[in-house]
């Protein structure tokens, strides 16, 4: 399933505090995890199952923001999850295994516009229609609410990507007015943690709209 949230599509400026020391790899600890899925953070170990994800036109063909697609890419977005991980505690972008260590994809809390935090997943096309990004996005919330505290979350995604909203609609976010994101269209979505309540059952609905506020 594409990803719903930001990455950089400029390659951030870093410098020494970002960059692992001792020419040793990020540490890849366990950062969050669920019944089925680890999420740990992204080293350089992990830059291949980048460049599988960022290769794969199936996930690609409706992202709103550029693919991860040379190795410069990869370890680009390998040092600028670390550098969120220091300078931003309990957000991030987390490499996904299931518990047999067989890599999903990424799931993400970013930083987007103003002071916004945009929750994302982008999975294996083998990963999709099982569950796991409901299942990652349920723990993405929970994290954000009861652990970091956060106001809200939103996602955006781009208007034809049809599998999106329906997954938003359960976990209980509301479509607000659309935007642009990297110049294109994007549809956006919000979930305050008043309204955060946990995954809700499957229902024939369409996704409630009402007029942005804050």
């Amino acid at each position: 399933m594409p990803h719903t949230s930001d990455t950089e599509r400029a390659t951030p400026r870093f410098d020494a505090h970002d960059l692992p020391r001792d020419g040793r790899d990020y540490p890849d600890d366990i950062q969050l995890q669920t019944r089925r899925m680890r999420l740990r953070g992204f080293g350089f170990r992990h830059t291949l199952d980048l460049l599988q994800l960022g290769r794969e036109e199936r996930v690609t063909r409706t992202l709103l923001d550029d693919p991860v697609a040379t190795l410069d890419d990869a370890m680009g977005l390998v040092v600028w999850a670390n550098t969120l991980y220091r300078t931003r505690p309990g957000l991030g972008l987390w490499h996904t295994s299931d518990r047999n260590g067989r890599f999903l994809g990424l799931f993400s809390l970013t930083p987007s516009d103003g002071d916004a935090i945009a929750i994302g997943v982008r999975l294996l096309p083998s990963a999709w229609g099982r569950g796991y990004a409901l299942e990652g996005g349920a723990a993405l919330c929970t994290h954000a609410f009861a652990t970091l505290g956060l106001a809200r979350v939103i996602a955006q995604c781009a208007p034809d990507n049809h599998p999106v909203p329906p997954l938003l609609l359960r976990l209980g976010f509301s479509e607000i007015a659309p935007g642009e994101h990297f110049g294109g269209a994007a549809r956006r979505f919000r979930l305050r943690r008043e309204d955060w309540h946990g995954v809700r059952a499957r229902r024939r609905s369409r996704v409630t709209s009402d007029a942005p506020r804050d």
